[in-house]
């Protein structure tokens, strides 16, 4: 009986390695990446098709294959498939429907539609995945359904609310699907007190329902339920792992990893611009990129998107180009 031993604990290694290799090829990748390689850049500055003017906010639709793509003073968005080729685009300065005026963030809703944040013109507009306008909501001001520098928008999986970073107003609005207000989080004073923000940036929703929220004014992110409570905060002034200068916006993984633009480009912190990474507890695990000109390097790193292989997709906006990242192990 004893000669069976060896075989048993091979046998029961055997299917371990199996079910790890299985998680792997089912999931797509390790969340616990720690090295990123560059797989492609594409665009420059101008106002061609596949150009831009300050790139921001990136999301993909919802089979990946279209990556939406909003040029901020091209006043425009532009779509491209995942390897960076131009497809279609729409938009133009103004105020009428359909037009933008420093078009801000978006989200690509469960049912294809896409929401943005029309910063300039203080209010939220909805598109079908096409480009043709369907809905819109806000006017400059500080009451209820009124904004003042809207800068994000998402739309929870349920399709029944849409949450709004409300920046200068420093608060989150919340509405039903069809614009009509419901409720805000945050006393509106940009207090760093738990449930408060400053200067909100960037709103994410996670596989939970839960939200994740940056804010510059106070330099970190901050993690509230549906109802508005604050969780989890992480984050401060400084050129460290866990610190931030002149924070950006945010982006989710599958796996609720939270991918957070970081410039350091305020007077006093490192200059040295990156993509850092961050578990769903807000423990730091990497950071991505460099300051320069060359591929795989960043100037003013903007917007996010995080694809099912985990691949980040970089609003590299001074350099006027997007790059994507591919994790290495």
């Amino acid at each position: 009986m004893k000669t069976l031993y060896p075989c048993v604990s091979l046998l029961v290694l055997g299917c371990i390695l199996y079910l790890f290799s299985i998680q792997f090829s089912t999931y797509g990748f390790d969340p616990n990446a720690t090295k990123y390689g560059l797989v492609k850049t594409w665009g420059s500055k101008g106002t061609g098709d596949g150009q831009f003017q300050r790139p921001h906010d990136l999301d993909f639709s919802n089979d990946e294959k279209l990556l939406y793509s909003v040029d901020r003073d091209g006043n425009r968005i532009q779509v491209f498939d995942k390897n960076g080729t131009f497809l279609f685009k729409w938009g133009t300065l103004g105020t009428g429907d359909g037009q933008m005026h420093v078009p801000y963030g978006i989200d690509v809703d469960a049912a294809g539609n896409v929401w943005l944040a029309d910063r300039a013109n203080h209010r939220i507009q909805k598109f079908d995945p096409h480009g043709k306008f369907l809905l819109k909501f806000g006017s400059k001001g500080t009451g209820p359904g009124q904004f003042d520098n809207p800068r994000h928008v998402v739309v929870d999986k349920q399709l029944k609310y849409v949450y709004v970073a409300d920046s200068k107003n420093n608060r989150i609005q919340k509405f039903d699907i069809n614009g009509t207000y419901v409720t805000s989080f945050g006393t509106g004073k940009g207090t760093s007190a738990p449930g408060d923000f400053n200067l909100p940036t960037t709103i994410d929703i996670d596989s939970k329902g839960d939200f994740y929220v940056t804010e510059r004014g106070n330099e970190r992110i901050q993690k509230i339920d549906p109802n508005g409570k604050s969780l989890l905060m992480w984050g401060s002034l400084g050129s460290g792992d866990s610190q931030f200068c002149h924070m950006e916006h945010l982006a989710l993984d599958k796996y609720d990893n939270v991918y957070v633009n970081d410039p350091q480009s305020d007077p006093g912190c490192s200059m040295k611009p990156s993509i850092k990474k961050f578990d769903k507890f807000g423990h730091f695990i990497t950071k991505i990129g460099s300051y320069g000109k060359k591929p795989g390097q960043i100037i003013d790193p903007e917007h996010l998107a995080i694809d099912s292989d985990g691949d980040v997709y970089l609003s590299d906006r001074g350099n006027n180009r997007i790059q994507e990242f591919k994790p290495l192990n």
